[in-house]
C-alpha cells in the first residue's frame, strides 16, 4: 500500500530522480542537478512551503510540493502546487489524486486565511489539464511569460 507522507530530508534525492525521469525525456537535465536538488532541500519541514512524498515501503513513487504565498493586495494566503509528479510505473493508481486531497485537507486544517489552492501546468500537457480539470480545479487565469534569454 502507498502511503502520503510529509517529505522528510531523506527523500529528497529520490523525489529529485523521479523530477529528472520525467524531465530527461524532453530536456537535457545533466546541468540543472545540482541547482534543483537546492531547490528541493528548502522544503522538508518548511510550514510556508510543505511537501508530500508517496512511499511504497522504503522506495519514493511520487512527490508534491507547494508554496504558501501572500499578495500584498490580497486578502489571505493562496497555495500554489509547484510540481506534482508521480513515477511512470506507479500512475494511473489514484496516487497524484491522494497527493492532492491530502494537502487540500491538511492546508484547510492548518491555514487559517487560505483562500485558494491553484495549480499550473503547460497549456500542450493535456493530461495534467484533465487531472487538474478531475481534481476540480477552475481554469482561472491566461498567463503571458517572457522569458529574458
Amino acid at each position: 500500500m502507498v502511503e502520503i507522507r510529509d517529505m522528510r530530508s531523506p527523500d529528497v534525492d529520490a523525489a529529485l530522480r523521479i523530477r529528472l525521469e520525467w524531465l530527461s525525456a524532453q530536456f537535457d537535465v545533466t546541468e540543472t542537478t545540482e541547482l534543483v536538488r537546492a531547490s528541493f532541500a528548502r522544503y522538508p519541514g518548511n510550514e510556508a512551503a510543505p511537501a508530500l512524498v508517496a512511499a511504497d515501503g522504503d522506495q519514493i513513487v511520487g512527490y508534491l510540493l507547494c508554496a504558501l504565498t501572500t499578495h500584498p493586495t490580497a486578502i489571505g494566503t493562496v497555495a500554489e502546487i509547484d510540481e506534482l509528479c508521480v513515477t511512470k510505473s506507479y500512475r494511473r493508481r489514484g496516487i497524484g489524486r491522494r497527493m492532492v486531497e491530502t494537502i487540500r485537507q491538511r492546508l484547510q486544517h492548518s491555514v487559517d486565511d487560505l483562500t485558494a489552492i491553484q495549480a499550473r501546468t503547460d497549456r500542450a500537457d493535456k493530461p495534467a489539464q484533465a487531472f487538474l480539470d478531475a481534481m476540480g480545479f477552475e481554469q482561472s487565469t491566461l498567463e503571458f511569460t517572457d522569458y529574458l534569454e
